[in-house]
Parts: C-alpha cells; sequence; structure tokens
C-alpha cells in the first residue's frame, strides 16, 4: 500500500493486486453500503491517519476509486463546507474527456490498430502501466472495433490524468498511425 499526501485535505492510496490479496480483499464485493466496503474503507482510513495523521473525524469526506489490472487506487477528500448548509447540486463542466481502455496484450493493440481507421487513430494516446497497455481515445472519436480487442470488451476504469502521472506515455496519434501502417505490412 503506497500513501502519497496530494493537498493538505487529500490523501492518494495506491493498493496493488498482491496487496489486495494479503489482505483478503475481492474488488467485486466491494459494492456501496456493503460491510465489506465498509471493513475495507475503515483499514484504509486507519493506515492513513497512522502513516500521515490525516484524519476524517472532523467532517464529510469522498472517497473516488478507481481499479487498474487487479489493484485500486482511492482518493480520500475532506469536504469544505463554507457555510453549514447542505450541497444542493453538482454541475459538470463540459465533459470533453477522453476514454480509455486497457490492452492486456501488445497483440490486442496491434490488432485493433490494423483495423483501425486512421482518422480514429489519429485522435488515440498511447500508455503503458504496469504491464498494460491504455489507449485514450476521445468520447466521440471511438471505433466501435476497440471494444473487440480491449480487455474485457469494456473502457477501463483508469483515467488519462492517473495514466499522465503515473504510467509511461509512449505515442500520440501521429506516431500510432505511422506503427499501423508499418504493422500492416508485417501482418
Amino acid at each position: 500500500m503506497k500513501i502519497v499526501r496530494v493537498e493538505q485535505d487529500r490523501v492518494k492510496v495506491i493498493l496493488s493486486e498482491s496487496d489486495l490479496i494479503d489482505m483478503n480483499i475481492d474488488i467485486e464485493n466491494l459494492v456501496p453500503n456493503s460491510p465489506e466496503l465498509s471493513a475495507f474503507l475503515r483499514i484504509v482510513i486507519d493506515a492513513v491517519k497512522k502513516e500521515t495523521g490525516f484524519s476524517i473525524e472532523n467532517g464529510q469526506v469522498t472517497v473516488e476509486a478507481t481499479t487498474y489490472c487487479g489493484g485500486i487506487v482511492l482518493v480520500l477528500s475532506k469536504v469544505r463546507i463554507k457555510d453549514k448548509g447542505r450541497i444542493k447540486g453538482v454541475k459538470v463542466a463540459g465533459k470533453k474527456e477522453n476514454i480509455v481502455f486497457e490492452f492486456c496484450s501488445f497483440d490486442d493493440l496491434a490488432k485493433m490498430l490494423v483495423n483501425s481507421e486512421k482518422r480514429y487513430i489519429l485522435s488515440m494516446h498511447l500508455y503503458e502501466y504496469d504491464g498494460s497497455f491504455y489507449v485514450s481515445i476521445p468520447r466521440h472519436s471511438i471505433p466501435f472495433l476497440i471494444y473487440e480487442f480491449s480487455l474485457n470488451n469494456k473502457k477501463s476504469a483508469v483515467s488519462e490524468s492517473f495514466l499522465a502521472e503515473y504510467g509511461k506515455f509512449l505515442a500520440d496519434g501521429k506516431s500510432l498511425s505511422t506503427i499501423a501502417v508499418g504493422l500492416k505490412k508485417i501482418i
């Protein structure tokens, strides 16, 4: 378990797959309002308090969770409420986000690139993290066949900002397009 104090009121906890195995935690059982989730969060919160002094005793805390290749990243943030009123709503600013797809082998990634149109490839970014490949692509530019070759035919829960911070950037869309052309000649 790696604990990083991001800000005074924010902590990031990174648990690898082996950390979860050591803790006897199955991500599938961590569902809202479950005893497993409550027990898991208590263990994490106690470890965070012990290591950093970050405490949730006085106030509300939000927990953001992201999975990655069998592990999980938690971000604990104290809620800052200026007045004593209730939060009435949340407005989501412009949805210009990228969607990330995970490929556990280069072979699957190569098949996707070879079979995708150039216009889709040009908007992709390729990252490597923890032995897997991740393609980030704008929500409006997703080729349908990416679901065929990506892990479990689903989008990854890992965000591009996470990959930019912890992963290794391998190629932009232009480079991926060149790679795809070369792969077509080989395959």
